[in-house]
């Protein structure tokens, strides 16, 4: 029997889980690279520091939309492949992990597992981090045959999906000729000069999309993370700099999903704060579904 587990970041639903999702992120060696003890003591210091604002901004946008969009996600495309592959859901720091997935689709008969990372750009230290738990799982499950896809940045289904989205929102607002802002989530220039192709993708991604609109365009990223130099421009400076636009729409060119990204950073934090220190005569963000068909597409080539 072939599976499929389409695999995202997760979150927390209570406060008790955010301490648990803040110690498994800061403890993966792809998002700090240290030795494993210091790393845990990092891990644990930054967890204490940060669990209790973090947990507050969740409960700011009514928690996390990742675990339950990923599980749609999941059960459409096993609905739209007609029962042939087995189809389930993980998270690299909240359950179900991806050890513990995989298991259960094994125990379902499963003999050939395609994972499916839900990060449009791979990193290093996403996707990059999905491959190492991968590894540690194949080690147990010897007679399984597990496979991971890649960056789909370029996928035709990929660019289309953000072309219609960004179509109907400029219609529904009714605007004419926005400036379109690509915002990614930011990753550290450590990573980017050890050779990490994120920032090349995002490029990609927005000089595909922009092209089929006809639009101009900008690349920026957000929620960037201590003081170490991260990938740039800051998607806040950026904005604070535009001149000679009247419109703005962002677009969180990273995401598949709604989360504390999208819904807190851009829409809670960044564009109020814009609006009040600049004249746009317009600034808004697209909204990513939570189920779409041509995402769904996208996911099913990929296997």
């Amino acid at each position: 029997m072939n599976a499929i587990l389409i695999v995202n970041m997760g979150g927390p639903l209570s406060e008790e889980d955010m301490k648990i999702f803040l110690l498994k992120m800061f403890n993966d060696k792809r998002i700090i690279g240290m030795p494993g003890i210091i790393r845990k003591i990092i891990a644990r210091k930054i967890t204490t520091k940060r669990y209790k604002k973090s947990w507050e901004k969740y409960q700011m946008i009514n928690g996390t939309p990742i675990i339950e969009n990923t599980k749609i996600t999941a059960k459409e495309i096993e609905k739209q492949l007609s029962g042939k592959y087995l189809v389930d859901y993980a998270f690299s720091y909240s359950n179900p992990l991806i050890a513990e997935a995989m298991k259960k689709l094994a125990e379902k008969g499963a003999k050939n597992i395609r994972v499916v990372p839900l990060y449009p750009q791979a990193s290093y230290t996403t996707t990059g981090s999905v491959s190492d738990d991968i590894e540690k799982v194949s080690r147990k499950l010897k007679n399984i045959k597990i496979t991971m896809s890649g960056d789909f940045s370029g996928n035709e289904n990929f660019i289309s999906f953000w072309e219609k989205q960004i179509r109907e929102h400029i219609k529904i607002n009714n605007l004419e000729n926005p400036l379109l802002i690509f915002s990614g989530h930011s990753i550290p220039m450590k990573v980017v000069k050890k050779g990490d192709t994120y920032g090349k993708s995002i490029e990609n991604s927005a000089k595909l999309i922009s092209a089929k609109l006809n639009l101009e365009y900008k690349v920026c990223y957000q929620s960037k993370i201590g003081k170490v130099k991260w990938l740039e421009p800051d998607t806040k400076e950026l904005l604070l700099k535009i001149t000679g636009y009247k419109q703005i729409v962002l677009v969180p060119i990273s995401f598949v999903s709604e989360n504390l990204e999208t819904k807190y950073d851009l829409d809670t934090e960044i564009i109020p704060f814009i609006k009040e220190k600049c004249n746009f005569e317009h600034i808004s963000r697209v909204q990513i579904p939570v189920v779409n068909n041509l995402l769904i597409k996208t996911y099913i080539n990929l296997v």
